[in-house]
């Protein structure tokens, strides 16, 4: 059986400084996580979703800048050809490496989550280890739209590793 801690006092004492509607809320939100311990590790599953698609706006946003909305190949976009775009070519390379990628990724994240629920692995341990993978992907995406350097390349591959 997983026996849960009390709260820090140091928590404690920040919720009784809120107000009331919103303490009556993040008691909610506290209770419905005592009843689903997953409930955190289940909520990074839509927040790495999300950055899935952070590097394609990034994409859409150099792109949009080099041309108007209206010249862009909504009928074929991936005929699109990145080179088409001067200065911008790398950004929008790198952008769609790093979409792909995730999208590689997200799905083997996803079963490794729904299995940690379905094995009753310790909730605690799951979150920690889903909110890990969430900051080395933000670093990963970071570093690969950044990645303009030798340096910031090899920070991104560290953080594949992390």
């Amino acid at each position: 059986a997983f026996l849960m801690e009390a709260p820090p006092a140091w928590l404690m004492q920040a919720f009784g400084k809120l107000p009331g509607p919103l303490q009556q809320r993040a008691q909610e939100l506290l209770m419905r996580i005592m009843k689903d311990m997953f409930l955190p590790a289940l909520s990074t599953i839509p927040a790495s979703w999300i950055l899935v698609y952070v590097p394609h706006a990034v994409k859409m946003a150099a792109i949009l800048r080099v041309q108007k909305i209206a010249d862009y190949n909504n009928k074929t976009p991936r005929s699109t050809n990145p080179d088409d775009f001067g200065e911008s070519a790398g950004l929008i390379k790198r952008c769609i490496a790093c979409h792909l990628n995730a999208l590689e990724s997200f799905p083997a994240f996803v079963a490794a989550v729904l299995l940690c629920k379905l094995q009753k692995a310790k909730p605690l341990e799951v979150t920690r280890l889903c909110m890990r993978y969430l900051a080395m992907r933000a670093l990963y995406t970071i570093c690969y739209i950044a990645g303009t350097n030798d340096a910031v390349a090899a920070v991104r591959s560290l953080s594949w590793m992390g």
